[in-house]
C-alpha cells in the first residue's frame, strides 16, 4: 500500500513501507511502557520532530535502548503517570477494525484513572475509563454510544537493529459496559425490532474489536525517538502515516486517514495551541467524493456539536464557525490558520447542513469520502 511523503518543498512523493529481517531478541518488561503507548495513541508528540519520521517524540536523548536501564524505566513511568489520563481526556481516540484502514469512529474519554502494577508475579496496567463516542457501519448507519469499564494490558518487547518494539497485548477487555445513545438507520431499527438483535451489541463490537487489537510503541535509538501504532507492528516496520514528514519546524499533532460517509461528520481533536502567536497548519487530500467541508471549531463549540452528533440523527450544526473552506477531490489542500491560545477540533463535514458541500444522494451508495489529514502547530507566519 502506498502512502505519501510531504517533503520540505511541499511536494508529495509515494513512499512504500519497507520490511526488514534480522534476529529478534525478546524479554519481558514492566507495564509502564503501555503508558507511553496510550499517550502516542492520542496523537501528541513527546517533544520535537526529527527528520524522516512523522509523529515522533524525543524522550531522554542519550539513554540506551536497554529495558534493564532503571533511569529509562523511571522516566517513562513518570512521563506516563503525568500525561496518560490528561491526554486521553483531551483527545479523541480513532476506532479502526484493522491496521491500514480508515477510521470508522472515535471515542472521547470524560474520566480516566490508571494503576501500574509492577510486581514479580504480575506486571500489568489497569485503566478505568468512562466516555462517549460514535461509529459507523453499513448496517446501522451512525451509532452513538457511551461506555465505561476496566481494561488490563500486559506488555512484552522485541529488539531489532537497535530499535525496541514494545507490544501491549490485551489481558482483559471484557469488563466494559456499553450503552447505545443512537441507531441512526431506520432500516436498522426495524431489523433490530424484527430479529431481536440488541442495539448495544452493534456498537459494543466496534469498541471491543478496537480494544482487542492491542498497541505497539517503537523506540528507535539512543536518541530517544519514539513512534506509535495500533495493533501489532512487525519488527522492522513502522506505522502507516498518510503523510511522511521529512523536514518541518512544526510539531505534528495528528497524521492519519479517515472515512466520512454521506450525511456524516468526523470530529478530530482537540488540538491544543499553547501560545497566542501560533497557528495550526492543515494538509488534506480527498478521494471518493467530489467535495467535503473543512471546519475549525473552538473546543467549547465542538463539544456541544459533538454531544448532539452522538445523540441525534443528522449532521450537527455548530453555533460558531471561525473557519470553513471546501476541500475538492484530487487537489492537495494546505492552510495555515492563526488562532488564539486554546483547544480546537478539526471538523470534516460530508453533509448538506454545514458549508457548501453537496454529497450526491444515490440509493445504496453513500459515496464515502476518504480523507488523509495532517495537523501541525507552529509559529505564525
Amino acid at each position: 500500500m502506498l502512502c505519501w511523503m510531504l517533503v520540505s518543498d511541499s511536494k508529495f512523493r509515494p513512499l512504500s513501507a519497507a520490511n526488514h529481517s534480522g534476529a529478534n531478541k525478546r524479554r519481558d518488561v514492566g507495564p509502564l511502557w503501555l503508558l507511553m503507548c496510550w499517550v502516542g495513541c492520542l496523537g501528541t508528540a513527546c517533544g520535537k520532530e526529527s527528520l524522516g519520521f512523522g509523529s515522533i517524540g524525543i524522550l531522554d536523548e542519550g539513554v540506551i535502548n536497554d529495558p534493564a536501564n532503571k533511569s529509562l524505566r523511571f522516566d517513562l513511568l513518570r512521563f506516563g503517570l503525568t500525561q496518560f489520563c490528561t491526554e486521553m481526556q483531551g483527545r479523541g481516540v480513532a476506532l479502526k477494525l484493522q491496521d491500514g484502514t480508515p477510521n470508522l469512529g472515535r471515542f472521547f474519554a470524560t474520566s480516566c484513572q490508571s494503576e501500574v502494577i509492577d510486581e514479580a508475579a504480575r506486571q500489568t496496567l489497569v485503566v478505568r475509563f468512562e466516555g462517549r463516542g460514535y461509529g459507523w457501519t453499513n448496517i446501522t448507519g451512525r451509532t452513538g454510544f457511551q461506555t465505561r469499564g476496566l481494561l488490563e494490558y500486559a506488555p512484552d518487547f522485541q529488539m531489532h537493529e537497535g530499535a525496541m518494539y514494545i507490544y501491549f497485548r490485551p489481558r482483559n477487555t471484557e469488563s466494559v459496559n456499553f450503552e447505545s445513545t443512537l441507531i441512526e438507520s431506520g432500516v436498522a431499527q426495524t431489523g433490530i425490532a424484527i430479529t431481536g438483535v440488541q442495539p448495544n451489541d452493534v456498537g459494543r463490537n466496534i469498541v471491543q474489536s478496537q480494544l482487542r487489537r492491542g498497541f505497539t510503541v517503537i523506540r528507535y535509538s539512543d536518541r530517544g525517538e519514539t513512534d506509535f501504532g495500533m495493533g501489532v507492528i512487525p519488527v522492522g516496520q513502522r506505522p502507516l502515516r498518510p503523510f511522511q514528514v521529512v523536514q518541518s519546524d512544526k510539531q505534528t499533532l495528528d497524521n492519519d486517514r479517515t472515512e466520512v460517509h454521506s450525511g456524516q461528520q468526523d470530529y478530530i481533536g482537540g488540538f491544543v495551541v499553547q501560545e497566542d502567536d501560533q497557528a495550526l497548519t492543515l494538509t488534506l487530500t480527498l478521494d471518493g467524493a467530489p467535495n467535503l467541508d473543512v471546519l475549525l471549531l473552538a473546543k467549547g463549540t465542538g463539544d456541544s456539536a459533538l454531544e448532539s452528533y452522538i445523540r441525534l440523527p443528522g449532521a450537527a450544526v455548530p453555533q460558531a464557525i471561525p473557519f470553513a473552506e471546501l476541500l475538492q477531490q484530487g487537489q492537495r489542500y494546505q492552510r495555515t490558520i492563526p488562532v488564539p491560545k486554546g483547544a480546537y477540533y478539526l471538523l470534516l463535514d460530508h453533509s448538506d447542513r454545514v458549508g457548501g458541500a453537496q454529497p450526491p444522494v444515490t440509493a445504496l451508495d453513500d459515496r464515502a469520502a476518504r480523507v488523509d489529514y495532517l495537523v501541525q502547530v507552529g509559529d505564525r507566519p
